[in-house]
């Protein structure tokens, strides 16, 4: 039984996955934190009462992790992992097995272990949420480029001449956290971070949020046929927590049939990749940390 923690810029999510990839107790998600010895108490309190029972621990997280050494850096919405040097971390505190990878890498390898990427060749995951996380599958194989940062898609520049600040990434405009936020606040909700409420009126075509979220699917198609341009992948699955709603993949495909009769050449060369949603939909990144410190340890005893 592995213990795998998901760290997100919103909450921090864990569970016990087993040795076929299956969830089999999931534990109650926590707000994240802004620093990382809150973060370090709230893992903590989760592992100690079943540290007996799990043989080893994975993280997925934001940033650029290095798998070899297990240290994070930058940490991506969450800069206090920037330097944490994981691994060592969690060896020498708990004394169990220890892999961390990138959370966009974790929800791509889920998906080609047991879910809509099995088989497929050539992949790509999109995790949708505070950023955009990102994760392919090359030649049948995780790809993590020369420097562990291939699928950073939330840190792609803007194409406009505009500076490049903190926020000005072109992945903010496909946060699924701001683009519930803003149909939050002209819906006068109080709480801005409600997404089952939000997608009630979103389901209704409520045209004081259905603007919002067209326009968020719309750039998002835009991320997808670029990304097809330079990647020629068979398949996009869709992550994060709003890739369960059904009415997501559908104005998704909606705003892809109109991008391609605008296209006009472009779709003649562009290949339109299959879109589905991620099987393990909100558990994909914790399926995925599972996985990789299971092949990380078959393959060192093998």
């Amino acid at each position: 039984m592995i213990f795998a923690i998901d760290l997100g810029g919103t909450l921090l999510k864990s569970a016990l996955v087993d040795k076929s990839y299956q969830i089999v107790e999931q534990f109650p998600a926590q707000p994240s934190t802004d620093n990382l010895g809150d973060c370090l108490d709230i893992i903590d309190h989760l592992v100690q009462p079943i540290l007996e029972r799990i043989d080893g621990i994975a993280l997925s997280c934001p940033g650029t992790v290095d798998t070899d050494s297990g240290v994070v850096y930058y940490g991506g919405m969450l800069r206090f992992l920037h330097e944490f040097d994981a691994k060592t971390y969690f060896e020498n505190k708990y004394g169990k097995a220890f892999a961390v990878l990138n959370d966009g890498k974790a929800a791509v390898l889920a998906e080609l272990a047991t879910g809509n990427l099995q088989g497929q060749q050539n992949g790509l995951a999109m995790v949708l949420g505070t950023g955009l996380g990102g994760g392919l599958v090359i030649n049948g194989q995780l790809y993590q480029g020369s420097h562990f940062q291939a699928g950073e898609l939330t840190f792609m520049v803007p194409a406009q001449s505009q500076p490049i600040e903190d926020g000005n990434f072109a992945g903010q405009h496909v946060s699924a956290v701001s683009m519930i936020a803003n149909c939050a606040q002209a819906l006068g909700l109080e709480d801005k971070t409600d997404g089952p409420a939000v997608f009630d009126y979103i389901k209704r075509r409520d045209l004081r949020v259905y603007p919002i979220f067209q326009r968020y699917c719309r750039y998002l198609a835009a991320y997808i046929v670029n990304l097809q341009a330079v990647l020629d992948v068979e398949r996009v699955v869709i992550g994060g927590g709003i890739s369960g709603q059904e009415i997501l993949l559908t104005e998704l495909e909606t705003q892809l049939d109109q991008l391609e009769s605008e296209g006009g050449l472009v779709f003649a060369v562009v290949r339109r990749p299959e879109i589905m949603a991620c099987k393990h939909r909100n558990g994909a990144n914790l399926v995925g940390a599972a996985y990789f410190l299971h092949e990380n340890k078959r393959l060192r005893s093998s």
